[in-house]
C-alpha cells in the first residue's frame, strides 16, 4: 500500500467540506475587507456546499439531504436580502456542512 493512495483513491474526499468552509471563515477573519456579499466565509461556504453535493452524488445510495446543500447556500448566501450574512450565519452553517459530511460519510457507504 503506498504512502498516498488513500488521497487518491478518494477515502478521505470528505475532508475537503470542512476544509473549504471553515478555511473560507477563518480568510474572512484574517481578511476582513471585503464586500458584504462576496466574503470569503461566504464563498467557502458555497464551494463547500457544492463539494459535499458532489460526494453525496458520486455514492451508490443518494443522499437528498446533501444534493440540495447547493441550492440553500444560494438562497442563503448570494441571493440579496435585507441584511448581508454575518460570521455567526457562516459559522452555524459550515457547522452544518460537517454534521452532515460525517453523516454522509458513516451512513450512505
Amino acid at each position: 500500500m503506498a504512502v498516498g493512495s488513500s488521497l487518491t483513491d478518494g477515502r478521505h474526499l470528505w475532508l475537503l467540506v470542512p476544509a473549504l468552509a471553515w478555511g473560507g471563515i477563518l480568510a474572512g477573519a484574517l481578511i476582513p475587507y471585503s464586500p458584504p456579499y462576496l466574503s470569503f466565509g461566504s464563498i467557502g461556504c458555497v464551494l463547500g456546499s457544492i463539494a459535499i453535493a458532489v460526494l453525496a452524488f458520486r455514492k451508490k445510495r443518494k443522499d437528498i439531504v446533501s444534493l440540495c446543500t447547493p441550492i440553500f447556500a444560494v438562497i442563503i448566501f448570494i441571493t440579496p436580502g435585507e441584511t448581508p450574512p454575518g460570521l455567526l450565519t457562516q459559522v452555524l452553517y459550515a457547522a452544518t456542512l460537517t454534521a452532515l459530511v460525517i453523516r454522509l460519510e458513516k451512513r450512505f457507504q
